[in-house]
């Protein structure tokens, strides 16, 4: 387990039942970490099951981005904002198919999400709130994050979780949720699991454990490729996975095995600028050590892009990511291959960055040379036989790239940002594939957040916060800044507060 709060259950033998509980919470990420918090806050007690051995799911590899509005960090800076105006925003950049209803639920708390960050002690990274160019960009900076990106929010999060003593907040990790204990009115009244943390070393144990409220806080399942491509388009099963392996569906299946509906929306929209791991085939270079950075407001575009024609199919500095996004789902494979030469390499800013910011030129210039991701050849026709790439059309384009600068003019695609030609050798090359990040489908909910049946009825005593309810629901077929992490938070908060004070009004 990471960071200082919660309690493993590691030199502590779980076996058999584990008792009652006012609310199980299943799944340990932000969403489910804030459910919890706001829970003992309100005085219930509550079991936190977390199937890996740390919590904090995809905050390990995430950004870590939220947005708010009308908080109280914009109005020190000068920021005129309010919940009406980001979700004019949200459901213009979502195209309007963003969940109406339950996006203005969290969008007009989300400034309140941002203060209280504020009064725990959440160390903000000094450019926040800011504009964030790697989707669609909000009309006025409502973006934060932190210094250490997704572990910023982890640190604050298990700070505050770790408030509440074992007898009022347990916390399991190692423990994997298998199915529900149902009353005798087919209400949910509990779990069953497994965990490795058994009576003797190295063995493990059935659970099971009781309480009239479980929330499912599962994250998505893009790191199952049957079940992400269950859910993509046809045609984007070559998506590279990036998310961590821990993200497999586990509590959307549980709930499908309950009746519950599950939204099948077939919209796919890739994360662009990651690399190929070559030693685990499907799956992204983890971008926490390296990802190709293309938005132009953070690096100057010296390079090409191309497909497997070796044409270019969209201006390198446009300003608007959705259009890159949707242009490289058209291409072949989903792949996009990057070209420079050597002038460009010592020249232009590093290509590969991280969170860490860590490439450096000359890291960079001996990565070229390593062979690992980039290729090299001394000329265009074989460096595209390398990246498999057709030589004559990459050549052909070279030539054609050259003298749109040359004049200052690019016909072919528009760009206006023209700095260098490509005709140094050697010659290098770096393929970039469209990757699956965030699930986009996911179990469909109440206002209230209990899980729907196929029949719309609801599920008594079930309930979903977070990934596991998909993306779309907050940002229709796009993506938009802060409306992943940010709704997790704020209504992880709010269903933690409720069923806290509805378990509170049942008991009086």
């Amino acid at each position: 387990m990471s960071g200082t709060g919660g309690r493993s259950v590691a030199g502590d033998p779980v076996v058999g039942d584990l008792g009652r509980y006012d609310v199980i919470v299943v799944g340990a990420g932000v969403a489910g970490l804030c459910v919890a918090i706001e829970a003992a806050g309100a005085g219930r007690r509550v079991l936190v099951v977390e199937k890996t051995e740390r919590l904090g799911g995809m905050l390990h590899i995430a950004g870590g981005e939220f947005s708010g509005a009308g908080t109280r960090r914009q109005a020190a800076h000068g920021i005129d904002d309010d919940p009406e105006r980001h979700w004019d925003e949200v459901m213009r950049l979502s195209h309007g198919r963003a969940d109406p209803d339950l996006t203005w639920r969290t969008v007009r708390a989300q400034g309140e999400t941002v203060d209280w960050l504020d009064g725990l002690g959440f160390d903000f990274h000094p450019d926040s709130p800011g504009l964030i160019h790697g989707h669609e960009v909000y009309s006025v900076p409502r973006t934060y994050w932190g210094v250490d990106q997704g572990d910023s929010l982890l640190r604050v999060l298990e700070r505050e979780l770790a408030r509440w003593a074992p007898e009022q907040v347990r916390v399991l990790t190692g423990t994997r949720v298998t199915g529900t204990v149902l009353d005798d009115d087919d209400r949910i009244a509990g779990i069953t699991g497994i965990t490795a943390h058994g009576p003797g070393s190295g063995e493990t144990a059935e659970i099971v454990a009781h309480a009239p409220a479980v929330v499912l806080a599962t994250g998505g399942y893009d790191a199952e490729p049957g079940l992400r491509n269950r859910f993509l388009p046809p045609g984007c099963e070559d998506a590279m996975i990036a998310c961590l392996d821990h993200a497999t569906g586990d509590g959307l299946r549980l709930a499908e095995a309950l009746g519950a509906a599950v939204s099948n929306n077939g919209i796919f929209l890739p994360v662009m600028g990651l690399i190929p791991d070559p030693g685990r085939p499907g799956f992204a270079v983890d971008y926490r050590e390296a990802f190709i950075e293309l938005p132009p407001a953070y690096r100057t575009p010296h390079e090409i892009w191309v497909n497997r024609a070796g044409e270019r199919f969209v201006p390198e500095d446009g300003t608007s990511p959705e259009r890159r996004e949707r242009a490289l789902l058209e291409q072949p494979g989903l792949a996009m291959h990057i070209v420079w030469d050597q002038a460009i390499a010592r020249a232009a800013e590093p290509l590969i960055r991280n969170g860490a910011g860590d490439w450096t030129r000359e890291r960079f210039l001996e990565e070229q040379e390593s062979g690992r991701w980039i290729v090299t050849a001394p000329t265009p026709e074989e460096l595209a036989v390398r990246l498999g790439v057709d030589p004559a059309g990459l050549a052909a384009t070279l030539r054609r790239y050259n003298e749109a600068v040359r004049a200052g003019h690019d016909p072919d695609q528009g760009r206006t940002t023209l700095p260098m030609t490509i005709d140094s050798p050697p010659y290098y090359g770096i393929t970039s594939t469209a990757s699956s990040l965030l699930s986009r489908d996911g179990l469909q909910v109440t206002g209230d957040l209990a899980v729907l049946r196929r029949d719309g009825r609801p599920i008594p005593g079930l309930y979903a916060v977070g990934e596991v309810l998909g993306n779309d629901v907050f940002a229709g077929d796009n993506y938009v800044g802060g409306m992943s992490v940010t709704p997790a938070m704020t209504l992880g908060r709010a269903l933690g507060g409720a069923l806290g004070r509805a378990l509170a009004a049942d008991a009086s």
